[in-house]
Formats: C-alpha cells, structure tokens, sequence
C-alpha cells in the first residue's frame, strides 16, 4: 500500500483501538500511531519515511558530488602516477566513471545515507546520555535500509522487538501509553495494510520466508486503490458505530 494510506489506517486504527479499550487520545498519540504506521517501510529506499529522514532530490545530488570528487581525485592521481600524462590519464578516469555510475547508485547510495543519518542520531542520544532502548530503536530502524523490502521489518517479530523497546522507554520516562500507540500504528501496515496486497508479508520471518495474502492485487492497481479507499471507509465506520454505541 501507499505511505498515506498506511498513515491513513494507522491513525483510524488507533482511534478505533482508543474508543474500544477507553485510552485517552490526543494529538501526540495520533502522530506518534501515524510515524510507526509508516516505519516498516523503511526497507524501501524511496518509501515515504525514507524521504522523511532523506528527500530523493538531496540524495541525487549527493551522489553527483560524490562520482565528481572521486573522478577529480582518480584524474589527479593518474596524472601524477603516469607523469603528468593528460591522455592516460583521461582514459584511465573514464574508465572509472563507467565503473562508479555502475557500482555507486542512487539506490545505493540512499541506503547508506538513510542508515548513517539513524546511527547519528543514536550516537547524539547516546552522547546526551539517553537510556540505551532510546539508542537500541535507532539503531535497529538503521538496518532497515540494507534489508531485503518485506521481510524481518514486516513480520510478527519485528512487532513484538518494537513493542518491547517502546514498553521499556515508557516505563522509563513515564510516558503513558507509548507502547500501546506505537505497536497498534507498526501493526496496522501488517495486518490492515500489507497484508491485502498481491505480494503479501512474511508473517513469520525469519523463521520461515512464506509471505500471507489475503488480496490479489498489486500495490498501485486501480483495485488495489479501491481496496484502500474500503478499508479506510470501513475503519471510518467502525469509528462512528463504536462512538454511537458508546
């Protein structure tokens, strides 16, 4: 599913959850359920949460400052090596663009910044001295990059690490209800989202790489956005019949 419908669902889902088990909702809570909605998908470079750490424009640029630097430098230490050779030199740098704009990609590149961008902040927590499940979270949120899309991060362990960390800072800190909007936002892109598409998830990866669908459309699709819209509309009405009832 797409990022703002994930961030969609999980904010109806918490509001139905909060009218269901009688938790005070406020606006914290909801943008907290709708940033953990749209988390798993941190193993998609190009996801919605990844341009929220890293936009595609800054990254392209990156990358071409990047592939001139080392052309620069490999043109320069060419000269130097062949004795100020300009033509060797000229064939040896070209050589290395083909290789670089082969083997140092966007993609790539994307992966790397995005994880680097979580292992700072961590070190910054750490440094500030926060309590290590503050610093565990970010640096399990930065492996998520260089992970295969759909797999741990979209499984029912993934689930059960982060509703742990969340428990262990609310307990902490004092934060009341932390794991509970947490988890129920993370969950809904599983079970309310993912879990419709054609391509399904990996409920119970690592143990076993067998992906659960219960849809047979592919993300995207003109049925596949009418799923999305039924969901949403049955959450809404979900929404109005508990409050009613109530």
């Amino acid at each position: 599913m797409r990022g703002k419908t994930h961030c969609t669902i999980g904010i109806l889902s918490t509001i139905q959850a909060c009218i269901l088990f009688k938790v005070p909702i406020s606006i914290f809570n909801l943008v907290l359920a709708a940033v953990f909605s749209i988390l798993p998908d941190l193993d998609e470079s190009n996801s919605t949460i990844s341009n929220v750490f890293l936009k595609q424009d800054a990254s392209k640029l990156v990358l071409k400052i990047v592939i001139y630097i080392i052309n620069f430098a490999i043109f320069f230490i060419s000269l130097k090596i062949n004795n100020n050779n300009f033509f060797l030199s000229s064939i040896v740098t070209f050589i290395a663009i083909m290789i670089l704009e082969s083997k140092l990609n966007h993609i790539l590149l994307r992966k790397i910044l995005l994880s680097l961008t979580l292992i700072l902040l961590s070190l910054c927590l750490l440094f500030i001295k926060v309590k290590i499940y503050f610093v565990i979270l970010f640096l399990i949120l930065a492996s998520f990059p260089w992970l295969k899309h759909r797999s741990f991060s979209h499984s029912i362990f993934a689930i059960i690490v982060i509703y742990f960390l969340l428990k262990q800072i609310e307990i902490i800190y004092n934060i009341s209800n932390l794991s509970f909007f947490g988890t129920i936002g993370y969950a809904s892109h599983l079970f309310l989202g993912d879990l419709f598409t054609k391509s399904g998830i990996p409920l119970f990866y690592p143990i076993s790489n067998k992906k659960y669908s219960l849809g047979y459309f592919r993300v995207g699709s003109f049925f596949n956005n009418a799923l999305e819209i039924l969901i949403i509309v049955v959450l809404v009405g979900s929404i109005i019949f508990s409050t009613i009832k109530i």
